[in-house]
């Protein structure tokens, strides 16, 4: 049997800040809203939130104000300091470079994301409960505004495989197969189980369900990987830091991590910071991630979440034995 170390909270909280940065670092660059200045205030449709107090675009070294104070505040928070108040500035100036980069009018999906910083700073178990909570909203929203998916008359999987394949060249492994191959009535399956699937999702904060959701919730983004392309890959800055969350010990009252490996994470994560910093904005270059997500990397994004489910499977067996005989 794999044996894993437990994890204290502290451990947790650790690696999930670890991974949040890393995961920005290498994949996911912060996006820069300085390309916008230049538009007229006409083109000002903010999003919810705190950008939507403003009247039209601010200038632009309000914007490079915004983005250093962003970066200043994401080194104190990878390194634990400030907790909740570093972590609450931190989102509100992520939830700012948002709502700007969104500012001409498009959606903001990425609220739930960019609260996490705030999310994993809060006391005792509030941390998990809240991304759990992010998590469940992140799926049953999108179930929500698939509703018409369930009408047995069309066929709505089909009509987005076509779109992708036909309209943007999309390339996924099974999609020209699948558009050939599959009869009407198993894309009307393929809509049924996605619109139920992600409406089921707030089952995971029921205790019994929380294990076989996390299952399931990797073999549905293999599934959409494999038949559209699509990856779902920022749920990762929720699913992973949760995963280390509901991976530590309750009982475990001393820290797992060696104290040099620990300042050894936190250099490597600002050393990441610093490079990717030094990247875009001296030079005004357009932030892009370290890492291609294009395939075969797009099968990264399923692997990290079955090895997050792995690691939940293996430490909830190393618990058995305690919890049995403490029953």
């Amino acid at each position: 049997m794999i044996n894993m170390p437990s994890l204290h909270r502290n451990d947790a909280l650790l690696l999930s800040r670890c991974t949040y940065l890393g995961l920005i670092v290498l994949l996911f660059p912060l996006t820069s809203a300085r390309s916008i200045t230049s538009l007229d205030a006409s083109h000002f449709h903010p999003p919810l939130g705190p950008v939507a107090l403003l009247e039209s675009f601010p200038s632009p070294w309000v914007i490079v104000v915004i983005e250093c104070t962003t970066c200043a505040l994401l080194a104190l928070w990878a390194a634990g300091f400030g907790k909740w108040l570093v972590g609450g500035l931190l989102s509100l100036s992520l939830m700012m470079t948002s709502g700007l980069v969104y500012s001409t009018g498009k959606i903001d999906h990425d609220l739930v994301i960019l609260l996490c910083p705030f999310l994993m700073t809060l006391r005792g178990s509030w941390p998990e409960r809240s991304l759990l909570f992010c998590l469940t909203v992140y799926f049953a929203s999108s179930g929500i505004a698939k509703i018409t998916w369930l009408s047995l008359d069309t066929q709505a999987s089909l009509s987005w495989a076509l779109t992708y394949f036909h309209g943007y060249g999309k390339t996924a492994p099974l999609l020209a197969w699948s558009l050939q191959e599959l009869p009407g009535w198993s894309w009307e399956v393929f809509d049924q189980l996605t619109v139920w699937f992600e409406l089921c999702v707030p089952l995971a904060l029921l205790r019994s369900f929380r294990i076989w959701i996390f299952l399931l919730i990797p073999l549905f983004h293999l599934a959409t990987v494999l038949l559209l392309g699509i990856d779902f890959s920022r749920l990762l800055l929720v699913y992973l830091p949760l995963g280390f969350l509901l991976c530590a010990h309750p009982r475990k009252v001393r820290s797992s991590i060696p104290p040099r490996v620990h300042i050894a994470l936190i250099t490597l994560c600002l050393l990441g910071l610093a490079f990717t910093f030094m990247q875009s904005w001296p030079f005004e270059r357009t932030p892009h991630s370290l890492l291609a997500p294009d395939m075969p990397g797009l099968f990264l994004f399923p692997l990290l979440q079955a090895l997050t489910v792995l690691a939940l499977l293996i430490c909830r067996r190393n618990r058995l034995p305690e919890s049995a005989v403490n029953g």
